[in-house]
């Protein structure tokens, strides 16, 4: 299968039990569309869906978004609907709003440069040192001791990962180097990424 495929959709469809008169309130939604311009990544990348609803006049709907994964060990998804390949596998992502839902299916692949896991027992990370190549994938695994992971500002620095609790959430490394990283939630807590190119 492709890593990545054209853009696709999903619709959920309800029979409307009047014609829509245009309110954009979230009881208008008579279909949730949900769509990805990337549904097939690999292990520590990430694509944005989006989701539209529209009233029984096919008007778009503004509302707010509920946001859910079938498979958090394959991929997890923010709130606004950005989803991280976090495992192998395929998920159905779910955005729901005004008793109404749709969904899309993301494919993930392995990631070939390899990818390492990072847990947090206590108030560390473990391992301290993680070592992967170019292009490699790490998944940290957070508790439900909220945590969050601040990398030092250099370049080629993934995004930092903001305050979360109780899922996955992977960070791909592009470039070789050493990255340091800490919770600034609780002081002392740091370890770093060994970032090496294959075969060195």
């Amino acid at each position: 299968m492709s890593r990545f495929r054209s853009a696709v959709s999903a619709t959920v469809m309800a029979v409307a039990a009047c014609a829509g008169d245009g309110v954009t309130d979230p009881g208008s939604i008579r279909s949730v569309t949900v769509s990805g311009a990337v549904t097939a990544v690999i292990v520590g990348a990430s694509t944005q869906f989006v989701a539209t609803a529209r009233d029984g006049d096919g008007s778009v709907v503004q509302t707010t978004w509920t946001w859910t994964s079938s498979a958090v060990n394959v991929a997890t998804v923010s709130e606004t609907g950005l989803v991280s390949a976090v495992g192998a596998g395929q998920a159905t992502i779910r955005a729901s709003a005004g008793g109404m839902s749709g969904t899309l299916v993301v494919v993930v692949n392995a990631n070939p440069a390899g990818t390492a896991l990072v847990t947090m027992p206590g108030l560390s990370f473990t391992p301290f040192t993680t070592t992967i190549n170019v292009g490699g994938a790490v998944i940290f695994e957070f508790p439900s001791l909220a945590h969050n992971v601040i990398f030092e500002k250099k370049p080629g620095v993934p995004e930092d990962i903001l305050i979360t609790a109780g899922r996955r959430v992977s960070r791909t490394f592009a470039v070789a180097g050493t990255f340091p990283y800490e919770c600034t939630l609780h002081p002392g807590m740091s370890a770093v990424v060994e970032v090496r190119q294959a075969g060195s």
